[in-house]
Order: C-alpha cells, then sequence, then structure tokens
C-alpha cells in the first residue's frame, strides 16, 4: 500500500504493511508504549495509526478503550488539518503487553497486506479536499461508538474505520464507502443495544 498525499497519509518508500512487520520485529518479547508506535511510523500519516489502533478492536477483545481514544484523537487532530500524529504524555506513556502488541501487529499486517493487493485510487472526489475532513470527523464518531461496552459491537465499527482509513492512504473512495456503511450498521447496531440495556435496566428497577 503506498501512502498517497495529505495530512492523512504521506509518501514513503516501503510498503506500509512491511513497516508494521519491522516494527513488530524491533519490539519482538518487549512491552511497547504508544509513544514507540508513533515514533517509528510517524512519517507514514493519520491513516496507518486509525488503521492499527482500530482493527485489533474487531478480534482482540476488551481493548476497545484502551485503543478507542487514540483513534478518536488521530481522527479529530486529522479533521482539524493537523500535519503530524500526536499524543499526550500519558497516552505516550501507555504500555501494550508485548503479547498483546504481537497479536495486534500481526493482525493489522494481515489487513494491509490484503488491502496492498485491492486498494488503488477511484472515487477519488470522496477522498479529497475537504471530504477528508469530514471523514476524520466520521471516524471520530465511529471511534466513539467502538469504546462504548456493548457485546459484539466492536468489530462493525472497527472495521468501518479500518477500510475508511486505507481509502484516504490510496485515495480509494469506494474503499472508503464500503468503510462508511460498515460503521454506520456498526453504529446502529451499538445503539440499540445501548437502548434495549437502559430498558431492561429501567424495567428491572421498576420491580422494586
Amino acid at each position: 500500500m503506498s501512502n498517497g498525499a495529505g495530512p492523512g497519509a504521506q509518501p514513503a518508500s516501503a510498503k506500509t504493511s512491511a513497516a508494521v512487520a519491522d516494527l513488530a520485529q524491533r519490539m519482538r518479547g518487549e512491552d511497547v508504549p504508544l509513544g514507540a508506535i508513533v515514533a517509528h511510523l510517524k512519517d507514514r500519516g493519520f491513516g496507518i495509526f486509525m488503521i492499527l489502533f482500530a482493527l485489533p478492536n474487531a478480534v482482540i477483545p476488551g481493548i476497545s478503550f484502551i485503543l478507542g481514544a487514540p483513534v478518536l484523537l488521530f481522527a479529530l487532530q486529522l479533521a482539524a488539518g493537523r500535519g503530524e500524529v500526536w499524543l499526550p504524555g500519558f497516552l505516550r506513556r501507555r504500555t501494550l503487553p508485548a503479547a498483546l502488541f504481537e497479536k495486534i501487529a500481526e493482525r493489522t499486517e494481515k489487513f494491509l497486506i490484503w488491502a496492498e493487493k485491492r486498494v488503488r485510487p477511484r472515487w477519488v472526489w470522496l477522498v479529497s479536499g475537504r471530504a477528508e475532513r469530514f471523514l476524520a470527523l466520521y471516524i471520530a464518531i465511529a471511534a466513539a461508538f467502538l469504546m462504548m461496552p456493548v457485546p459484539f459491537g466492536n468489530a462493525l465499527p472497527a472495521l468501518g474505520i479500518s477500510f475508511i482509513s486505507a481509502g484516504l492512504i490510496e485515495k480509494d473512495g469506494k474503499a472508503t464507502a464500503v468503510g462508511i456503511a460498515l460503521s454506520f450498521l456498526g453504529a446502529l447496531y451499538i445503539g440499540a443495544a445501548f437502548i434495549l440495556g437502559l430498558g431492561a435496566i429501567a424495567a428491572l428497577l421498576a420491580r422494586f
């Protein structure tokens, strides 16, 4: 996967999947601070970070709050037109256990390899200019839903954010459209589950 242009992605000579594989190799067996991930991949733009932190939520339970907050922050920075990825000190110091990071890197690398073979520039109008900032705000909303503690609610927003981000990297509006649909369905599911949960709690409390 090349890295496109603009704040969503910056040019780089090597494939993004190779950069993630290199990071995983360097950090093998070590707990990994989020700041170390940012330092290693900072020249690759916001897209790779949003994939790296969002995608694992689709397959690894219990990490949505840890990884969802950086996705939300990255998306807001992209929407504001910031040129570089930034994390506050308390998040930079947040450490991922070695085993967890290896799982995250493995799943991200597999997704990127898959995407590198399929994603290409098309429907460029959907991922260019002001549209990029609107998409970033959409990702921020999806990330907020991703962080909600709803059973089985992480997969669709996580995949949606990953597809949108891949589309931003490669200027592929079609991939982005798929991501928009997935994250919207995920938000509907989470919203419905949340409302049903509140209704069940209210009905239970009414019995007392």
